[in-house]
């Protein structure tokens, strides 16, 4: 009875001992899902936050190159207004009575000098005439030189037209250009407003795959350490129960070597005896009657 309720407690042990292994090894498994779809999540999030570095970087290279065309289109603007304000002074040095001016001039020295060929005149009268149109000349040298200049300043306002206009084209494709990447810079950062918007949902879903893990795990460890125990004691039982075993059979052993001693002491006595009937049969000193 001692024995076979050993056995009991021995099967009843080992029992319970492969319900809890059972019951660890499905809780490292569901562990093991949770940890996969953690992994998963995170390498989902650094695949975004490589996405994010890159468009950050479009994005720096994308503000620099505005940054240089507003700089440029700011500059050229800039000397564009200063072109303008030198073109409005040379302009206030042009006289624009200075051509019917020297028209004028001109065909009052044609008239004197006609007049000087053509007419008689006294010689003071005529001295007079020469000393008109000398001055006249001199006047007309003068609205020359000045008219001269004139076209000089005239060519030098067109150049600084020409320069102005192409300042100016050259300031509007760079305020496009400044349109373009400020769009774009736009554009990008919206992106990475999105995305990181969905680098916190993901890591917030992680760290949740993460937490369930870790208490998962945590319920397998005690599984596991009342596993260890368990599996001690049925050693242990194991152990007493072939103890138990081996005592008995070197009782049942001792047993049977005493009783076959006992048995073998009997043959000796009832060989002794039939020695000495015979030795006094022998000697006449018994004798068997029919």
């Amino acid at each position: 009875m001692v024995r076979r309720k050993e056995q009991s407690e021995l099967e009843l042990a080992e029992i319970k001992l492969e319900t809890l292994v059972e019951k660890r090894n499905a809780l490292n498994a569901d562990a093991a899902v949770f940890r996969e779809e953690r992994d998963l999540l995170n390498a989902q999030r650094r695949e975004i936050i490589d996405h994010v570095r890159e468009i950050r970087a479009r994005r720096g290279a994308a503000l620099d190159e505005l940054r240089a065309h507003k700089a440029r289109r700011d500059d050229l603007q800039k000397k564009a207004k200063e072109l303008i304000e030198l073109k409005r002074r040379t302009r206030s040095k042009v006289q624009t009575s200075i051509r019917a001016d020297l028209d004028r001039v001109r065909r009052e020295v044609r008239q004197l000098e006609m007049s000087q060929q053509t007419s008689s005149l006294k010689l003071e009268e005529e001295n007079d005439l020469l000393d008109e149109i000398r001055a006249k000349l001199r006047d007309l040298k003068d609205l020359e030189a000045l008219h001269s200049e004139q076209d000089r300043i005239a060519r030098e306002v067109n150049d600084i037209d020409a320069s102005i206009t192409e300042m100016f084209r050259e300031a509007d494709k760079n305020h496009e250009q400044v349109v373009r990447l400020s769009t774009e810079a736009r554009a990008k950062r919206e992106e990475l407003a999105a995305l990181m918007t969905q680098v916190t949902s993901v890591t917030a879903e992680a760290d949740k795959k993460h937490e369930e893990y870790l208490k998962i795990r945590n319920r397998a460890d005690e599984f596991h350490e009342k596993a260890v125990e368990m599996r001690t004691r049925v050693l242990a039982t194991r152990e007493a129960y072939r103890a138990e075993n081996r005592e008995a059979r070197n009782m049942i052993r001792q047993q049977n070597l005493s009783v076959q001693r006992e048995l073998l002491d009997e043959r000796k006595l009832d060989s002794a005896a039939e020695e000495a009937l015979r030795l006094l049969l022998a000697k006449g000193r018994v004798e068997i009657k029919g």
